[in-house]
């Protein structure tokens, strides 16, 4: 009689045990979880930054394959300033506008310019970085500004940059040099590359800052500026007003921090605020 209780009261306690763990659970599964920098998972929505990765000393790869930069350092503490979660897409500086217009990315933030034609099809941020143009040219080389002035030099740049336009408004659309004498390349370092290892170029454009730190272990000098007033600024989706504001915000606290200038300093970057 008593080993029956016994079996009777163990099937009862096995019941209640299947029950209690039914009851913990859950009924709907949680969405991605995506890590953030302090270790804690999120659901909340991901920003998708663009870059262009081959224009050091703002957005590069590294040598262990990471991309890295004054602007990859500047967003991530912005991001953490204002609790935006956000990841980075590599690409050609000419496709990331395309990219921002299909949803690809949501944010672009690669020593990109403010011009009106690009205000057009997206939103900016405060400017946060005043640069001018300028030449490259091979060590010894006896090209003049002048030389440029009136056409008569075959000039690289990168494609779908700023710099490339300026030579097609100031020189080429002002009848002063030929379309063909405009070579454009894939990134800036390839440009380079061509002008100190063949007679293919006389002189690469770009802005001052990406010209000085990409001469490192090259053969060449910068043959003179032009004041073009660049504006560096964030380009954001028109998806996503509510960032122009984050961005604003976390650009102003960033400024007011230490952290600035010790980016600055970090990557060789001349003095400038805006």
């Amino acid at each position: 009689m008593n080993k029956n209780i016994v079996a009777v009261f163990s099937v009862l306690v096995f019941l209640l045990l299947i029950l209690t763990a039914g009851c913990t659970q859950t009924t709907n599964p949680p969405g991605p979880a995506t890590p953030t920098s302090s270790g804690a998972v999120t659901t909340e929505k991901v920003f998708v930054i663009g870059v262009d990765d081959a224009y050091p000393p703002f957005t590069y790869t590294d040598a262990n394959g990471m991309v890295s930069g004054f602007d990859y350092d500047c967003a991530n503490l912005i991001a953490r300033d204002q609790d935006i979660k956000v990841i980075f897409k590599s690409m050609n500086r000419e496709d990331l506008i395309t990219a921002l217009n299909n949803g690809e990315i949501d944010i672009i933030y690669s020593a990109y310019s403010k011009t009106p034609e690009r205000a057009e099809s997206m939103l900016f941020s405060d400017v946060y970085w005043v640069t001018n143009k300028a030449f490259a040219v091979k060590t010894g080389s006896t090209l003049k500004m002048d030389d440029i002035n009136k056409g008569r030099a075959i000039i690289g740049a990168q494609a779908g940059s700023t710099s490339a336009d300026w030579v097609k408004t100031e020189l080429i659309d002002a009848g002063r040099m030929p379309a063909t004498s405009l070579q454009v390349y894939e990134t800036l370092e390839d440009a380079l590359d061509v002008l100190q290892t063949t007679t293919k170029l006389d002189t690469v454009i770009a802005d001052v800052q990406a010209i000085k730190l990409n001469m490192n272990g090259r053969s060449l000098t910068v043959l003179g500026t032009v004041p073009s007033g660049e504006e560096y600024a964030i380009g954001i989706s028109k998806n996503h007003p509510e960032l122009v504001e984050k961005f604003n915000t976390g650009l102003a606290n960033l400024k007011k921090s230490g952290d600035w200038d010790l980016m600055v300093k970090k990557y060789g970057l001349d003095i400038q605020k805006k």
